[in-house]
């Protein structure tokens, strides 16, 4: 809302009280003093209680409005509440409809499977059940008597088992006996070894041990370095052959290499030239596949071998696709070049939907075969005009033929004939055909149209179909475009499809024109067929891509097969050098291991030298002790021997207790294969018992299939019978829904206006209210200057002002006009400041003004709600605003006695400004 500024009403309705009788309100007596009379001090206690009964009113219209709003919102929320409830009862239809339609499924495939064993309950499969039923008892004889076998065998092996543990338990107890008897054994070997211990022997037979052991190392060495030596010198000699050959090879490899890329460059250079022949070729086709249709309409027509006609016609095709002037029938078809799109993947000039339009000329002709109807004519005029037609349902808002839109969109050709359009891969044919199922639904209830089903002579002659047409055309079906898919004298017809989106819903349009020539022009489907794949085939130059192709393929393998030879010598050559570093380094090491073995050769002869010497010795010292222990050393050697036959007794029969733990876990794994070849037997008894009972089954269902047939198409009838119910039920809360939604929506645009209307009343009562308050202030202000008169100048103005003021001084007066008449100005009116909207009141503090009730607005989801308004104690500071002049009206003098009479006013009440700032 636009912001109003004015002057205070209590200072305009003195003022114009003053000026209304200016002669009878103002005089000067005798001590030049200037006085409001009484009649003035009347006016403003009457703009104070005018001012009052303002607010009274104002407030008695805010209680109306707010008491309004709470009406309203409580039938808006009972309107909700209605709407909530109708929601959740429309919920549950649905899931009930949707639970209905489930249990028709389900009793439609009991049904599908009940015929299906209706349809296999024949005497003969009964009794080849039955046949079934006696093969299967006795294959479950033959099952038992395995079992039974399963069972001796299973009785066997547990006998085996059981013999077995016994033959381990024996060699156990074997085991044991001889172990006690090593143990002894061991006994007499360590009392004999304590006999002897301190005799020295043992020290001396081990010192000889020793020696003897070491030598015997040395020699080993010796012999191994010698052989290592031998070895490594053969190896040096082999190695350094190698790295010679190495060498040469490297030079060869080299060679190989710049061979290599050579031959590299040559096939890049083979690769470049069939890539740009396969490009320049494909840069062709896809050229003349911009033009589309247009493309193979216009090669028809430029082809002189063509007959007069077919090029006439052609040439008539391409001037309609590319929206030539007069085009057709003088017909210039205005949205053409915008409609379509030549050669594009969604138009119907596109190659790919010029070819599909040919699978539903074959499909049409197949439905006109049933009823023994001739194969029109295909018309290029035609398919170009069925092109317009299908392209236009993409172009247009709307999905229509574009002969009945011609007041918006242009004239088009009036032979225009049908239109189809559907989602994802829908079919024309098919949906124009369907519309048969209006005629068969009629029939169903009136038996006597059956007459006129287009169907009751065979072939269907064209009177036959103009009388059944006309039978129709006043009953309650919609068949034109099923009649014209059927009528016999179909002369010449064009078939086209687009996949643009349609009316925003379709994913594409198909449209078929039928057109009238005379003379004849046109041509059967096959010749038409042929044209459009040999023009295919010719502009898309497969044989010669693919060749090219072939080309590029090559020459790229070609490529790879010489960088793979680049990098392969490349290898080879980096190989062959790491190889040779190895060679030249294991060189270095053979050398460094003929070296050091030499070197232990040498020392490994000292040391066998001095070995032998000490040896000798030890065994010295062997015989010397030997000789003192005498009968010790005996006993202990007996003590040895008996403890060898210990070890060995005890082994033979832990042998004889090794094989009875293996004869046991052979047993065991007799028994566990008898228990499960017996588990496998049972449960091939048990899958024959199964097989029985299923075949008993499958025969009680052969023998009750007519009844269980019966059974389940009751339930199905019943099934659809409660999901018809279900819908219904859906419809009517649906229905009841939308009429609650109106009531809501009404409620809900009552609360909004309450609203709107209450805060327009608290927002005049806030008005009021500051008014009031000026008022009073006002009115405080006379009874202040009644008892304190302020002194004015002695003489009145001699001049009177041609205008009212309208100055605007740059400054606020600092102090009340109260200097002596040699002071006042002798133009005063004209110097006097108008009233602005900044003004303040005597009294009042400065840059304070009172401050409008404000209201809060809460809305919360469902309700809105009011709170009631409050004074702001805050205090705003003040703008000087552009200086105004009071309103003029009809009951006002001249303008310079309102200047001098409202000047004069003002001065007498001390007031130099009036602030009073409002918001509509």
């Amino acid at each position: 809302m636009k912001k109003l500024r004015y002057t205070s009403v209590a200072v305009a309705t003195l003022a114009a009280a003053t000026l209304a009788s200016a002669n009878s309100k103002v005089s000067a007596d005798a001590t030049n003093n200037t006085v409001i009379t009484e009649s003035a001090s009347q006016t403003v206690q009457d703009a104070v209680s005018d001012a009052q009964n303002a607010v009274n009113s104002a407030q008695s219209n805010v209680n109306s409005k707010d008491q309004a709003l709470s009406d309203a919102q409580e039938k808006a929320q009972t309107a909700n509440n209605a709407y909530t409830t109708q929601q959740s009862k429309l919920t549950d239809s649905q899931k009930n409809l949707a639970n209905k339609q489930d249990a028709v499924k389900q009793a439609q495939n009991n049904l599908d499977n009940a015929e299906k064993l209706a349809q296999q309950a024949t005497p003969e499969n009964i009794k080849q059940t039955q046949k079934n039923i006696s093969d299967q008892q006795k294959v479950i004889q033959n099952a038992q008597g395995n079992v039974n076998d399963a069972n001796t065998e299973l009785n066997r092996a547990q006998d085996q088992l059981n013999n077995a543990k016994q033959k381990q338990a024996n060699a156990q107890k074997l085991v044991n006996d001889k172990n006690l008897a090593k143990q002894d054994a061991d006994n007499n070997v360590s009392k004999a070894e304590d006999d002897v211990k301190n005799s020295g022997l043992n020290e001396a037979e081990q010192n000889v041990q020793k020696v003897q052991t070491t030598l015997d190392n040395i020699k080993k060495t010796n012999s191994s370095n010698e052989s290592v030596l031998k070895q490594n010198q053969i190896a040096l000699a082999d190695n350094n052959k190698k790295i010679a050959d190495l060498n040469n090879k490297i030079d060869a490899a080299k060679k190989n290499v710049a061979d290599a890329q050579n031959n590299v460059k040559d096939k890049q250079q083979a690769l470049a030239t069939a890539q740009k022949a396969l490009s320049d070729l494909q840069n062709q086709v896809a050229q003349d596949e911009t033009s589309g249709a247009a493309g193979f309409f216009k090669s028809i027509a430029d082809n002189k071998e063509n007959s007069e006609s077919l090029r006439e016609d052609a040439q008539t095709a391409y001037n309609i696709v590319t929206g030539q002037p007069n085009a057709y029938q003088n017909i210039t078809v205005e949205w053409a070049k915008k409609a379509v799109k030549l050669g594009q993947k969604n138009d119907s000039t596109s190659l790919a939907n010029l070819e599909k339009a040919l699978e539903y000329y074959q499909e049409w002709m197949s439905y006109r075969d049933k009823y023994g109807l001739s194969h029109p004519s295909i018309s290029l005029t035609a398919v170009a005009i069925a092109m317009l037609s299908s392209d236009f349902q993409g172009y247009s808002a709307t999905f229509d033929h574009p002969a009945q839109v011609e007041e918006k969109y242009g004239p088009f050709y009036e032979d225009e004939e049908d239109i189809a359009a559907g989602t994802h891969y829908f079919d024309a044919v098919d949906i124009w055909m369907n519309e048969k199922d209006d005629i068969d639904n009629y029939i169903k209830d009136h038996p006597d149209a059956a007459t006129y089903s287009f169907e009751s002579n065979h072939p269907l002659t064209q009177d036959e179909w103009e009388k059944d047409v006309d039978f129709w055309k006043d009953k309650p079906v919609y068949i034109g475009h099923y009649t014209s898919m059927i009528k016999p004298n179909a002369n010449f017809v064009g078939l086209a499809a687009t996949n643009y989106k349609v009316a925003g819903t379709y994913d594409g349009a198909a449209s078929m024109d039928e057109i009238i020539f005379d003379p004849v022009n046109g041509m059967d489907f096959d010749s038409y067929q042929d044209l459009v794949h040999s023009y295919l085939q010719n502009f898309k130059q497969e044989d010669k891509i693919k060749t090219l192709n072939a080309n590029v393929v090559t020459a790229n393998q070609n490529l790879t097969n010489a960088q793979n030879a680049v990098k392969s010598a490349q290898n080879n050559v980096q190989s062959l050098q790491a190889n040779l570093a190895e060679l030249n380094n294991g060189s270095t090491k053979i050398n460094k291991a003929i070296s050091d073995t030499q070197a232990a050769l040498a020392k490994g002869q000292e040391n066998l030298e001095f070995e032998q010497k000490q040896l000798d010795q030890a065994n010295q010292t062997l015989a010397d002790v030997q000789a003192k222990v005498g009968t010790k050393a005996k006993a202990l050697d007996d003590a040895k021997a008996a403890q060898s036959k210990a070890v060995e007794a005890l082994s033979q029969v832990q042998k004889a207790l090794d094989e009875t733990n293996d004869e046991v876990k052979a047993a065991q794994s007799s028994v566990d294969a008898a228990q499960n070849n017996l588990n496998t037997k049972n449960n091939d008894l048990k899958n024959a018992q199964n097989k029985l009972t299923a075949l008993n089954q499958t025969l009680s269902n052969l023998e009750n299939s007519k009844a269980n047939l019966e059974k389940a198409q009751k339930a199905l009838d019943n099934a659809n019978d409660e999901a018809l119910q279900a819908n219904k039920d859906v419809i009517t809360q649906q229905s009841i829904l939308s009429s609650l939604k109106k009531n809501k929506e009404k409620a809900d645009a009552q609360v909004i206006t309450a609203i709107e209307e209450l805060k327009q009343a608290q927002s005049d009562l806030t008005v009021a209210k500051g008014r009031l308050v000026a008022e009073q202030k006002i009115a405080e202000q006379e009874a202040q200057k009644d008892n304190q008169p302020t002194s004015q100048p002695t003489a009145q103005p001699t001049e009177q002002p041609t205008s009212q003021p309208t100055a605007q001084p740059t400054e606020k007066p600092t102090s009340q006009p109260t200097a002596q008449p040699s002071e006042q100005p002798t133009a005063q009116p004209s110097e006097q400041p108008a009233i602005e909207s900044n003004t303040q009141l005597p009294g009042e503090q400065k840059n304070e003004e009172p401050q409008p009730m404000t209201t809060q607005v809460i809305t919360k989801k469902g309700e809105t709600s009011i709170v009631e308004p409050t004074n702001s104690s805050s205090t705003q500071p003040t703008t000087k605003q552009d200086a105004q002049q009071l309103p003029q009206t009809g009951n006002q003098k001249s303008s310079s006695l309102i200047g001098l009479g409202f000047a004069s006013l003002l001065s007498a009440l001390g007031l130099t400004k009036v602030n009073k700032k409002r918001k509509d």
